[in-house]
Formats: structure tokens, sequence, C-alpha cells
């Protein structure tokens, strides 16, 4: 990928996050570039035994979570249950020892309700705070209950006073690379609260084999690169497909591979999933879960990911390249049918293997 003519400057390409009072270049919040990973809990990890997934079943693979690298753990699929429930004490307890926050997926509705009698038996229990469904509180009231407790934060949807704007314009626009640079763009330019970059989705049921894995994997780079933090769903960092409540594919040859002990019907489960399992992934380095592992561990402790702001190369038509300013960080995506050649500079990490030095289609890459 030629990078022509330097930095291309236009108004709309050098796009900076306003964050308040916040110094840039001073200590962050612990959220502000933070690696959230939702769990749906009934789908994670069953340690009683009944076949659903259960809160110390996410407590016993407290360690993977620390593997992984991500900082949060956003629990769904529970706000009906008990905030003084044992389990949720325990879970809050060690992960809060091992470095890692806690939020509640939540469907508030501020314009029906008063959030408060929701959120705060909660908040008293320790949470961290809250990923809220989609709606829209101009006045405030969820921050407002939120604020009475030190260190928590909300990501929302829609108009609020959230400190994390979760957005699925990555998803939206495809792998297409002057779509995906237009919604990168337009939520960098756009007013109000940090982003937190999405992608997953549970719209397909089908197996993903190589070919299907390699915008998955480009996409990934992607959005590991950009400024804000980022919301992975639990299993899209193993490149699973499809349906609302994947279950969690541990370990072993049979399904439902280390998700349970439960004698009962897996067949839900698809059997080739004994390919996508965390233990086959973590033996393999050109894994997806593998390729997610190098790129988070490299977003914490590289130098180079810093900056609220992007600057934008010229590139090869169906590709692009952006810096992130104030660092020497570049991310390169081919979206073409041909290789191209990579920006100047140290490769870090890419998602599939470069082909005689030139980016291959379908692929992103992080330099220096």
């Amino acid at each position: 990928m030629v990078l022509t003519g330097g930095p291309d400057l236009g108004a709309k390409d050098l796009v900076m996050r306003q964050v308040g009072t916040q110094d840039h270049h001073g200590e962050r919040p612990w959220w502000f570039d933070a690696v959230c990973y939702q769990i749906d809990v009934g789908a994670f990890a069953d340690a009683d035994g009944d076949g659903v997934g259960d809160l110390d079943g996410i407590r016993g693979r407290l360690g993977y979570l620390e593997l992984l690298g991500v900082d949060v753990i956003v629990l769904a699929g529970i706000a009906g249950s008990d905030p003084a429930s044992p389990a949720l004490a325990r879970l809050l307890a060690e992960a809060h020892d091992n470095g890692l926050r806690v939020l509640m997926a939540m469907d508030v509705d501020p314009a029906r309700a008063d959030p408060g009698p929701v959120l705060r038996p909660w908040l008293d229990q320790g949470v961290d705070g809250f990923h809220l469904a989609p709606r829209n509180d101009p006045a405030d009231a969820v921050a407002s209950v939120v604020a009475e407790y030190p260190d928590r934060i909300v990501i929302g949807s829609g108009t609020g006073g959230w400190q994390l704007l979760f957005g699925l314009d990555l998803a939206v626009a495809g792998f297409s690379a002057e779509p995906v640079r237009k919604a990168i763009t337009t939520v960098l330019d756009s007013p109000g609260p940090r982003p937190a970059w999405a992608m997953a989705s549970r719209d397909s049921t089908r197996i993903r084999d190589h070919a299907a894995l390699t915008p998955v994997r480009a996409m990934a780079l992607v959005q590991l690169a950009l400024p804000g933090a980022v919301c992975l769903r639990h299993g899209e960092e193993l490149g699973l497909p499809g349906t609302e409540r994947v279950r969690m594919p541990w370990e072993g040859l049979m399904r439902p591979f280390g998700f349970s002990a439960a004698r009962a019907d897996w067949s839900s489960i698809p059997h080739d999933w004994v390919h996508f399992t965390v233990e086959a992934q973590l033996e393999d380095e050109e894994s997806t879960l593998s390729l997610y592992r190098h790129a988070m561990e490299m977003r914490a402790t590289h130098p180079a990911f810093t900056g609220d702001e992007v600057e934008w190369f010229g590139a090869p038509e169906d590709c692009f390249a952006f810096r992130r300013v104030g660092s020497s960080l570049i991310c390169a995506l081919n979206t073409s049918a041909e290789p191209v050649p990579l920006p100047p500079g140290e490769v870090l990490l890419s998602s599939r293997p470069l082909v005689a030095g030139e980016l291959p289609p379908g692929t992103a890459a992080w330099l220096v």
C-alpha cells in the first residue's frame, strides 16, 4: 500500500474526540480504552451441571478472560436475578481481585420509570456500571443515578450522559474500505461520548471456513486499532458465527465441548466446532483466538496505541491506511482482490500472513 503525498488532512479526515476537561496526555479513566467482553451468562460455562451457564461458571473461567486480555466483563441475561445473590458476590470479589471490572447489561427506559430503584441495588453490591439497551435519556436520569457512585460508568446507545457510546457502525459498513472509512470518520467526528466499537453479530449459523474468517480477522485489527473502547461478545474471539446464545466451546472432542457436564441433547452445537474450541485454538499460533490475544496484548502494552485523532493516507482503490496522531501506529486494510504494497514501517501484526512482503486481499496490518 503506497502512501501518496503524505497524510490526507482534509477537514473531514482529521478527526478528534472531545473528552471534556480530561487532559489528553494525562492519566486516563479505567474505561477510556477498555476491552469490554459481553457474556451471555446462560451460554458461557455451567458450573452446577444443570445444562445452563451460571455465574460460578464464569468465575471458574476468569483465568481465561485474563489470558485473553479483557478489562471489563459485561453480564447479559441475568437482569431479573437477585443483585444480592451470593454467586454474584463471589464473582465480583474474585473479578475485582484480578483487576477486572464487571458491568450489568440492562434494559432501562428512563422515559417510563425512575431508573434509580432498578440500578441502585446492583451498584450497592459493587457492580461497576451498566451496558444499556438502546434508549434515549435526554434528562440524564441514568447518569444522575450512576454519578452517586464513584468510578462507575454507563455504556449506552442513543442520547444520554454515557461515558461510552456503543456503536455497530463498523459492522453495518460491511467489508469494503470506503464505507468502513466513512463509518470511522463519522463516529470520530461526532460530538458526544467516547466510542465503544463493536463488530459482533449473531445473524448466521453458517460454519466459518478459512475464507469466511478472513474479513472477520481483518476487521478485528481495524476495530482494535481505533481510539476508544472495544466491545466483544463471548465467542467472537474464536471466530464463532451464529445464533443468539452461542454455548462457549472450551475443550475436548465431543459436544458440548466442556460447556457443561450435564447429560443432555447437545445436537444444536455444531460438531465442527471441535476446531473452534479454546483448547484447540490456544495450541495454534495461527488461530483467530491467537490473533485476538496478540492484538489485545499489543494494544494494552505497546506505546504506539495512543492519540485520539486519526489521519488518513492516500491508498489504492478498495484500501485505506490511517495513523493514530501523536503516535507511530498505522493500520492498513486491503479489501481489494489483489495484493498491495504496505506502507513504510515495521509490521507489528497482520490478520493473515503477508505474501512476498505485500498485504494480501482481505487482510489488515499494524505497522510502526
